[in-house]
């Protein structure tokens, strides 16, 4: 057995699990702001106003730039480069 290898193997199955992670992440950022779409154009057209939509947007910002997600994608680049780097 090629100890390398099968570290190699371990590090890049710890990168697919980082990228599930991200992926989740990102997979909720997109499905709110799909919802803030829709109810936007639903407001645009019965010329309402909701507070609401901005704050789903805001707080898909706020999720986006937050330290968790910056610490999720440089798991995932850590882990991928190391993966690569055997």
């Amino acid at each position: 057995m090629n100890i390398n290898k099968t570290k190699q193997a371990f590090v890049a199955r710890e990168a697919y699990e980082a990228l599930l992670e991200l992926k989740m992440l990102v997979d909720e950022a997109a499905e709110a702001t799909h919802t803030a779409e829709l109810e936007l154009f639903h407001l645009a057209v019965s010329h309402g106003q909701n507070a609401e939509v901005r704050r789903t947007l805001q707080n898909v910002v706020v999720r986006l730039t937050s330290p968790n997600f910056d610490a999720v994608l440089l798991e995932v680049r850590d882990k991928l480069e190391t993966a690569a780097s055997f």
